[in-house]
């Protein structure tokens, strides 16, 4: 009988005893894990950016990122980016200090300009346009993109999809262990999700503004996938 409890615990088997937490189940019972994935492209991606400009002239600096955002704001609406897909909030202006040793070796904060800048987000809904957006960006004086993040549209629906493949795989896993320890799998007691989401995206390759090299999507595989923890009762 000890030999039997021991084999039922190394396998994943658990026995309930008076001295656990709340919310166990109270009689023999199995405890698994169960892990779903899918492996889609994207269709939709998040594309951002930070316009900045730091200056002596606080005016003018602000009036050189205003400017620039707003080629930004007319170019994604000329692609067909509505008002919903283009997050602009207002610039932000705070004074830039450096920090600057004297010949003593003591140190003063020396104020260097006002630093201004202002970040744009873009829904791209249209992988196909990519390119046309990225060269246009360059025109309006983005140098850098802050990061471009690939998703999809039905993110919810595929996310379920997940959840509902590590619960399949859970059940798998626990009509295994009660096999292997000849007991009987009862009833659901319990499920929790553990987290999941999305895996790395795809990269987007941005060309140098000095390049002549057309901008790249490099197409690749999103990762939905989902965890779950889940308590099964052993049948008598």
């Amino acid at each position: 009988m000890k030999t039997f409890a021991r084999c039922l615990l190394a396998s994943g088997v658990m026995l309930a005893a008076s001295a656990y937490a709340d919310g166990l189940p109270t009689s023999p019972y199995i405890q698994v894990n169960g892990h779903g994935e899918l492996q889609v492209a994207p269709d939709m991606a998040y594309i951002s950016m930070t316009l900045e400009k730091t200056s002596q002239d606080a005016k003018s600096a602000r009036a050189d990122v205003e400017e620039r955002a707003a080629k930004v704001i007319a170019l994604a609406r000329k692609l067909g980016l509505t008002d919903k897909d283009i997050d602009a909030p207002s610039v932000t202006v705070e004074p830039n200090y450096q920090w600057v040793t004297g010949s003593t070796g003591s140190g003063t904060r020396k104020l260097m300009g006002q630093h201004v800048s202002r970040g744009i987000v873009l829904t791209l809904r249209d992988l196909s346009r990519y390119g046309e957006l990225v060269d246009g960006l360059f025109q309006a004086g983005v140098t850098e993109l802050g990061g471009v993040d690939a998703d999809r549209s039905d993110r919810q629906a595929l996310e379920q999809k997940a959840r509902a493949l590590a619960v399949a795989d859970a059940r798998t896993r626990a009509a295994g262990l009660a096999q292997s320890a000849g007991v009987n799998l009862g009833t659901v007691y319990s499920i929790a999700e553990q987290g999941g989401g999305f895996g790395p995206r795809p990269m987007m390759a941005m060309a140098a503004a000095k390049s002549s090299a057309a901008p790249e999507y490099l197409n690749g595989k999103i990762e939905i996938s989902a965890d779950v923890t889940v308590f099964y009762l052993i049948n008598k």
